[in-house]
Formats: structure tokens, C-alpha cells, sequence
């Protein structure tokens, strides 16, 4: 007996040991996400890690994700880059870590900081093969550096963004393509059918699904899939804040085509209301040579926009944050500035931005959208995410870019972010309808830099039969009103003050396209019912039903006697 009971104390006492051994090294249950950046917040695509014999490497948005199983019994990971020394992290219960790395002595480009580390897939042309050939030679200077760079960029330097710039200069026009959904398929079989080639997206075939509680509050962020005869998932989305979600088939032309299975247009949920007051607002910005004309005024409107908001939703919970972007061998690829409660961190971040780099005309928009979508960190509660995508040039067209661009379309919609681009000068037509599209595709709007201010290079007039000038940063805070404005949990008053300004409500339609197209009812009696984001929900003769709507904000508008009529009414 007093054997057995000897050799259990031991086994006893080597299971403790063990089990103090492995006290430091957490149990998990969710993946962990570690964000590789370096000293100037550039993400670093290519950044390694090894766990055995496996090695796993970050994307352009510097993310590298591992799984429970892939880390278990793992109390410590090394990072390392070419270019950068190693850093070793001791893992935490946290399920992110933000790891920055220092450049290697002797490998600082300009001004000190990285410069070709952070590269990814080269494209095609000698200029970009011999800069990036130069920069990975061992004998790298920063005199070759600075040849390569003088040889791809032609565009000037504009130098640093703090030059006393003032908010409220530049001007812009909204276009709302969910707000005149008939000109929308019209300008496709016109003008604007041939770029649908071009970029292999075409968002024609659409539905809307309305969401909201068995009381009659909208549901935000409650997901939604439209799927095939066979039960596939052709499309997901999540509903906003008026509850309703976008849906669209056969988005994609490289997808195989799909018969829709269509879905059901009112969903009522048997549960209460919850309203959240979270909302994340992310400023994505082009920062290449060509935005030189306007960046400074850019800078100075969102910092305005960042210091209005709060007060402007009548002080929601709101968190910025920015990213900003290049182009392939330039400086760096993409910079964030992750979303956070602290608005002089977003401010400051991008007061310290400057226009330089670029060479061609197309830029790295799917993957400031992946470092966007996957590195920034969004609050899955949140009543409303946002992106403002600001830009002067699409993406480059060959076929991985186009597969990484839809792939970003498909997860800012199934993540429920709504881009809202915001068009600079130097956009021509093709552009014109990425952008709007992707507006579409995501349940966005777009914005377009006017003439009127007199900043910055010509702007391009978007393709829609009218377009009313505002100031852009009235602009932006007004949509981060309406796409954040949701009813509190208890009945509406009367006296609820208008979400939309009334004199740039859009009209459904014009004069002209009422008098031109016959299948677009007009004439006394005709009602057009739109909701606070300007969304045409439905044409009507006579009464406009009610009953189908959520608790919420609401615009009738009729075309009487030559003049456009607005009511707004409450549904409660």
C-alpha cells in the first residue's frame, strides 16, 4: 500500500510540474491575428512566422492568422521580414497582436524610413522590374534608390501636409444610384455597358430584403444570403441601419452565371429591440503623386469631418481611423492607422501624410481595401461601418488585381462596410463606373469633386441627369448621419428632427425623364417614396402604404404642377 500510494504522489507531483511548466501558455478558442507593421505604420506584406516546419506568411494587409490548433502549447512566436530584425512576442489571452519591426541598420531609405520592404507581387514593365532589382541587390544604396524612384515617379513632390489648410473649401456632388434605380440600368445599356468588361462586375440584378422586429424596429447587422435553385451562397450582406440588406446576383462576370432563388423581401424577427450606439467611420485615401492638387484640402475636410461627427449623431459612440496608399515599389503599399476612440490619433496620422509616388495611373485599391477590411478593426456591433474610399485613379486591370478587387467587394459587404468613394480629378469613365458600382455592390453612395471650388486639377462630371453642389465635408457628416441614424427603442415623436436635409433630398427622377420615358409613372396621384439615405423604396399611385416599413424616418415626394413636392412622415 505504501508503494501505491508513493508512486501516485509522484505522478501527482510530475503532472503539477508539468502543469506549472505550461502555465504561461494560454488556451484558446479563437484564432489569433497578428498585424505586422513597421516604424512608419506600413503594413508589411511578406512578414513570416514559423511554427515547426510550417511557415505562415502576411498578405498586403500585413495580417498573419493562426489557429488554436496551429499555436497550441505555443507560448511565444518569432517575427521576422527580409529587411527588418526578428522580434519575439509572448503571447497573451488576446486574440490580436500588433507587432512592429525595426529596419535593419543600413537598410533605411529616405528620410529613415523603410522603404521596399514592404513590396508585394511586382508588376509587369522595367521600371518596376529594375527599382525593385536595384532594392533587393545586397549592395543597396540610397543614391540607386533614389534613381529608381526619380525614374518611375514622375509626378512632383508636394512635400508635408501641415500647411495651415483650412476645412470647408472643396466642393462636391452626390450621387445616389439607389436613389434613381431606373437610371442606373438605363445608363448601363447606353454609355457605361462596355466598362462592365473592363472590370468584371455588374450590379443589375438586385434585391432588397427588409428586416425588423415582430414591434417593427429595423434590425441592423442581421445577415443575409441570397442563394441559388441548389442551395448555394451566391451573395451575403447585413442589414444597416434602416435594416434593410443589398443583394445581387450574378454580381461577378468571372463567376459562373447562377439562376437566383429569390428571396424573401420582409423578414420579422420574434425578439425585442437593440439598438447599439457604435459606429466606426474609416478614411481610405489615395496618397500618390497625382493627389498633390488636392490632398491638403482632403486632409483638412476629414480632420473636419472626425471633430464634427460625434456632436453631428448626436453623440453615438464613434470611433475613425484612416488608411493610405500607394502603388506597388513605391515607399510603402498601404500605412493604417487602426479605428480607435481617440480622435487625434486619426487626425494626426493624417495631417502627417504626403502626396509622392505612384508613376502610373492606376493604383492599389484592392489592396488598401484588404488592409482596410482586415486590419483596421471593425466592431462587429456597430449600427453603421463606413469607408470613405478617396481617389483618383481605379486599379490596375489585369486579372489576379480584378480577383483581388472582388474579393474585397464580396467581404466589405458580407462584413456589412458601406464604401462611399469619394471621386478626385483625373477619373475618367471607366473609373466612373468602378466606383459607383462598388458604391452599389457595398450599399453605398458616391461623392464627386466638383469644378466649383476652384482646387485642383479639372473633375470629371459623373453621368447623372442632375447633380446639386455642396460643400464635401457637409457632405460626409451628413452621411455618417444617415447611415447611423436608427429610431430608440420606444415610439417616435413628432417633433424628430429631419436626417436628411430636405433641399438635397435627390429627386427620383427629372422633369425630362418624366416627360421622356413613358414606363416611369408621373402625373398627379405619384408618389415616390424614399427613405433617409435617399433610397427610392417604391413608386406609387394614390395612398403610400406604410405597413411594410420599419419604425423610422420617411420622405414622400410628388411632382405637381411643375414643381417637386416633399412630405416627410414618421412610421411608428
Amino acid at each position: 500500500m505504501k508503494k501505491i500510494v508513493s508512486l501516485l504522489v509522484a505522478v501527482l507531483c510530475l503532472t503539477t510540474a508539468n502543469a506549472c511548466m505550461k502555465k504561461n501558455v494560454p488556451v484558446r478558442e479563437n484564432p489569433l491575428t497578428v498585424i505586422v507593421m513597421d516604424s512608419t505604420q506600413a503594413l508589411l506584406n511578406g512578414a513570416q512566422v514559423k511554427i515547426g516546419k510550417t511557415t505562415y506568411t502576411s498578405s498586403f494587409d500585413g495580417c498573419i492568422v493562426l489557429k488554436p490548433e496551429q499555436i497550441k502549447g505555443v507560448s511565444s512566436l518569432t517575427i521576422s521580414c527580409e529587411g527588418f530584425e526578428a522580434k519575439k512576442v509572448t503571447l497573451s489571452d488576446a486574440s490580436l497582436e500588433i507587432v512592429t519591426l525595426a529596419a535593419k541598420p543600413g537598410k533605411e531609405g529616405r528620410g529613415g524610413k523603410e522603404v521596399y520592404y514592404t513590396l508585394g507581387a511586382t508588376r509587369s514593365g522595367v521600371r518596376y522590374e529594375k527599382a525593385v532589382a536595384m532594392m533587393a541587390t545586397a549592395d543597396y544604396a540610397v543614391v540607386e534608390a533614389e534613381e529608381a524612384a526619380a525614374e518611375m515617379h514622375t509626378l512632383p513632390y508636394y512635400g508635408d501636409a501641415s500647411n495651415g489648410v483650412s476645412a470647408g473649401k472643396l466642393t462636391a456632388g452626390e450621387v445616389n444610384d439607389f436613389a434613381k434605380w431606373y437610371f442606373w440600368p438605363k445608363m448601363l445599356d447606353s454609355t457605361h455597358g462596355q466598362f462592365i468588361k473592363t472590370w468584371g462586375i455588374e450590379p443589375r440584378q438586385r434585391y432588397t430584403v427588409q428586416v425588423k422586429t415582430k414591434d417593427g424596429y429595423p434590425v441592423a447587422n442581421y445577415p443575409v444570403q441570397l442563394k441559388d435553385e441548389k442551395g448555394n451562397t451566391l451573395f451575403q450582406a447585413l442589414t444597416d441601419n434602416t435594416g434593410k440588406a443589398e443583394l445581387w446576383g450574378n454580381l461577378l462576370k468571372d463567376a459562373q452565371p447562377s439562376a437566383v432563388r429569390v428571396p424573401e423581401q420582409t423578414i420579422i424577427l420574434d425578439e425585442p429591440c437593440e439598438v447599439s450606439d457604435a459606429v466606426d467611420v474609416l478614411f481610405v485615401f489615395d496618397a500618390t503623386g497625382s493627389m498633390g492638387d488636392e490632398l491638403h484640402y482632403l486632409q483638412a475636410e476629414m480632420k473636419d469631418v472626425i471633430s464634427r461627427a460625434k456632436t453631428a449623431t448626436g453623440g453615438l459612440a464613434i470611433r475613425t481611423g484612416a488608411v493610405v496608399y500607394r502603388d506597388h515599389s513605391d515607399e510603402y503599399l498601404t500605412r493604417i492607422s487602426r479605428l480607435t476612440d481617440n480622435i487625434a490619433t486619426t487626425q494626426e496620422f493624417i495631417d502627417h501624410q504626403n502626396a509622392n509616388g505612384g508613376g502610373d495611373y492606376p493604383e492599389a485599391v484592392p489592396e488598401a481595401l484588404m488592409a482596410a477590411l482586415n486590419s483596421a478593426g471593425w466592431n462587429d456591433n456597430a449600427r453603421a461601418r463606413i469607408a470613405f474610399l478617396i481617389l483618383d485613379a481605379p486599379c490596375h486591370e489585369d486579372s489576379a488585381t480584378l480577383a483581388l478587387l472582388h474579393e474585397q467587394i464580396l467581404n466589405a459587404a458580407a462584413m456589412g462596410v458601406r464604401i462611399v468613394p469619394v471621386v478626385c480629378s483625373g477619373i475618367d469613365e471607366s473609373a466612373e463606373f468602378l466606383l459607383r458600382a462598388i458604391a452599389l455592390a457595398t450599399n453605398g453612395t458616391s461623392f464627386f469633386l466638383t469644378d466649383d471650388s476652384g482646387i485642383g486639377n479639372p473633375h470629371l462630371k459623373p453621368t447623372t441627369d442632375s447633380l446639386k453642389v455642396e460643400h464635401l465635408n457637409d457632405m460626409l457628416v451628413r452621411t455618417i448621419v444617415e447611415f447611423s441614424k436608427m429610431p430608440e427603442c420606444q415610439p417616435l415623436e413628432e417633433t424628430e428632427e429631419l436626417t436628411h436635409n430636405e433641399y438635397f433630398l435627390p429627386n427620383p427622377f427629372t422633369t425630362a425623364d418624366l416627360e421622356a420615358d413613358p414606363s416611369i409613372p408621373n402625373g398627379e396621384g405619384v408618389h415616390y417614396l424614399i427613405d433617409v439615405s435617399g433610397k427610392l423604396l417604391g413608386i406609387f399611385c394614390g395612398t403610400v402604404p406604410t405597413d411594410h416599413l420599419p419604425i423610422g424616418v420617411y420622405f414622400i415626394k410628388t411632382y405637381y404642377d411643375g414643381i417637386w413636392h416633399t412630405k416627410k412622415i414618421l412610421v411608428r
